[in-house]
This record gives C-alpha cells, structure tokens and sequence, in this order.
C-alpha cells in the first residue's frame, strides 16, 4: 500500500506548537518538534510534501475513553497544573497571556490529528501525525504531562466507525506506555506492546500484554530487543493497524533528566524507526505514526528521520541521503 491517489499522509497544525510560555510554563518540552520537522521537509522537498490541517476532537470523542468526570475537569486550570506536574517555579499566573486551561483546546486539536492519521492510514497503508502520543492519560486521570489519551480515543473512533477492529499499539517511548496498557486492559481486540526502560518513571507500571523493560546496562541491545518484541507480538496477535508511539526520548541529546537510562545515538534511532515502518509494511498492515515523548531543541532530528523515510515508503519522495 502506498499514496496513489494524492493523499496526503501528515497530518498537523500549528496550535500543535505549545506555546508554553503563554501559559505561563517554565518547563523543558519540545514544543515544536512538527513545526521544524516539516519546515525543514517542505524546504528541502518543495510543494511535494503536504499535510492536513485535523479537526478538534470531540467531547463525544472523548467520552469514549475517559469517564465523564474526568472530561468536565478538563476545563479546569487546576486540573492542568497537576497534569503537568508544575512546581511553584515552573507556572507564573503573572507572566501568562493565555490561562492554563486553554492547553485543553491544543490538545483536543492533537487528539483529532491523531484520529484522522489512523484513517488515512487505513485507507494508504501509511500516515503520521506529527505530534500527539500522549500515552500516560488513563480514563479517569491525566499523568505524565498527557491529559487526553489520544491514540485510545482514535483506536476506538475507528473501532466506533467499523473503519477496523483489531489494533496494536507499538510503544517505543522512553517510559512505557501506561495508560494505554490500563485502557486496553481487558479489550482482547487491541493489543498493547511498549519497549521502555525498566528504571525509569514510572517507577510502579501497568501490564501491556507485551512488556520489554530495558535496563541501562543492556541498552546496548536496544535494536535487537525491539526486533525480538516484534517478531514476538505478531505472533500473539494479528492486527489490521498498527499505531506507532515514536517517542524520542530514548536519543541521546533527549533533555529530560530523567531520561538518563537510555541514550542511543541518532543513526540507531533512525535504524529503529526504519525496522518499525518496514516490519509491518512487508505484511501490508496499515501504520500510523506519533511523536510521543522527547525533550530539548535537539530531539526533532529523530523525528525528521521517520517521516522522510515513511514518505519514501508511501512512494511521495524517492528515496535519498537525509540531512539531519
């Protein structure tokens, strides 16, 4: 499967780029992490690369992973402050232009782009949305800086649509893919697989139904334990997608101190990515791709990667050296 018909399969925004300071946030993200990755493709690749501007996601949306509850405390600042885990030093009522709650609005534009990259993938073979990802989000709760969980939410839209039925998440993040592994807890139709440190928060995890917990001291075998998680998730289930957490937090120049377990160099990173995208495209199953974690000015060059190489997968660029 590939792009034939003119499709575009990126998707993104830009409220996309939080603005964090206009919060009133002090805090290491990588904010603009799709911004740079596809300004740096569209002036390198001219008007070939396009993308879609996506749609909020709905509160009926919504309400199909987390409890209604939780959803009407969206709209609160407070909720947001504890979601972000904001110290005293690190939110400044004073400094802001825009209330906290208002990341709400960005996030539900995030979780739509997600959505609509899991149906043009259904329909190409391949799509990314160059954001999103945010796996700590349970039903009842946001953890971790993820407030809405945008991949269950599209999993189930999906499901809801009769667009699909049996899902796998592939979670490569630095830490493991939570909440996802407590929505799809007991769901036999979607399997969750995350790659993660063992070390790293969160220090009490959930059960996927396939867990790799690396440890730093084995973090040399990174590429060979994805490789073997691979091989051994599709032989426990079969998908008709597959979602895939991109998270590059696991790269070396990542910022998140507490990311200091693994630090793998760019060229792994991108081999990893490579292995993903071409695993389940030698067996035509469709992929859809999001950013999930990574910090710092540095982490969009993990990202670039990946989406170059998907667009030479999908035959809307050929294939070539890249830059970053």
């Amino acid at each position: 499967m590939s792009q034939r018909d003119g499709q575009p399969i990126l998707v993104w925004s830009a409220p996309y780029k939080f603005e964090l300071k206009a919060f009133g946030v002090n805090k290491v993200f990588a904010e603009d992490r799709g911004e740079v990755v596809l300004g740096k493709l569209k002036k390198e690749l001219g008007e070939i690369v396009q993308h879609i501007e996506p749609r909020q996601a709905t509160k009926e949306e919504l309400l199909m992973v987390h409890t209604p509850a939780y959803v009407e405390s969206l709209d609160k600042t407070e909720t947001w402050q504890e979601i972000l885990e904001l110290k005293d030093h690190e939110f400044s009522r004073e400094s802001a232009t825009r209330d906290l709650k208002e990341i709400y609005e960005d996030v539900k534009l995030q979780t739509g782009g997600t959505i609509k990259a899991v149906e043009i993938a259904l329909k190409t073979g391949l799509a990314a949305s160059l954001g999103g990802g945010f796996h700590h989000a349970y039903a009842e709760k946001g953890t971790g800086f993820c407030g809405v969980n945008d991949v269950a939410i599209a999993i189930r839209s999906a499901q809801a649509k009769g667009l699909v039925k049996k899902v796998m998440i592939v979670d490569l993040d630095f830490h493991q893919g939570d909440g996802n592994a407590s929505v799809f807890q007991k769901d036999a139709d979607v399997f969750t697989f995350s790659v993660h440190s063992e070390e790293g928060w969160p220090e009490e995890k959930e059960t996927s139904d396939l867990d790799i917990g690396i440890l730093s001291a084995e973090q040399h075998l990174y590429l060979d334990k994805i490789k073997e998680g691979l091989e051994l998730a599709m032989s426990r289930f079969q998908p008709e997608l597959v979602v895939y957490l991109a998270g590059s937090d696991p790269y070396e120049k990542c910022a998140l101190p507490g990311s200091h377990f693994i630090k793998r160099p760019l060229a792994e990173m991108r081999k990893r990515d490579e292995l993903v995208i071409d695993f389940f495209q030698s067996r035509n199953i469709p992929l859809a791709m999001v950013f999930s974690g990574g910090y710092g000015r540095d982490v969009w060059e993990v990202h670039y990667h990946a989406v170059h190489y998907m667009l030479e997968k999908a035959g809307i660029i050929k294939e070539a050296a890249v830059t970053a």
